[in-house]
């Protein structure tokens, strides 16, 4: 069965706003203010959901510290730290199951996505398996 995403846009490029938003303030902090605003000026009402942008950028600024502690204390299977843009992924999959309004496998298919679409060729198998391994550790079912 095909996925049809295409009803999906506004959903999709806003998630894809939102990883490059967390690349962005974990690459250098930035204040959340200026990047809801860069977000907002860069991008039409009718591209992305500026509240559920603005809702979950809050979010996670709010739980930076928590998610900076989860992902930075993951390596990969080479032993090198996590690629930033592959902890933005995670740090958005995250605060997604943690919203507890999609399903999981849903929020783990559309990290795989964007690790597909931002991240080296290999690492959305990365991306699956961390989210995978916090669900567990998390006790989230």
């Amino acid at each position: 069965m095909s996925k049809n995403l295409g009803k999906y846009k506004q959903e999709l490029k806003t998630r894809e706003c939102l990883v490059q938003a967390i690349y962005q303030f974990i690459f250098q902090e930035s204040n959340l203010n200026c990047l809801i605003d860069q977000f907002l000026k860069e991008n039409t009402p009718k591209k992305i959901s500026f509240n559920y942008f603005k809702k979950r950028l809050e979010n996670i600024f709010e739980h930076s510290d928590d998610l900076k502690s989860i992902t930075r204390s993951t390596k990969k299977t080479n032993g090198e730290n996590i690629e930033k843009i592959d902890e933005a992924i995670i740090w958005l999959g995250i605060v997604e199951i943690r919203a507890n309004e999609l399903d999981h496998p849903i929020i783990i298919d559309e990290c795989i996505r964007l690790a597909k679409k931002f991240s080296n060729p290999n690492s959305y198998k990365f991306v699956n398996a961390k989210l995978d391994e916090w669900l567990k550790k998390a006790k989230i079912s």
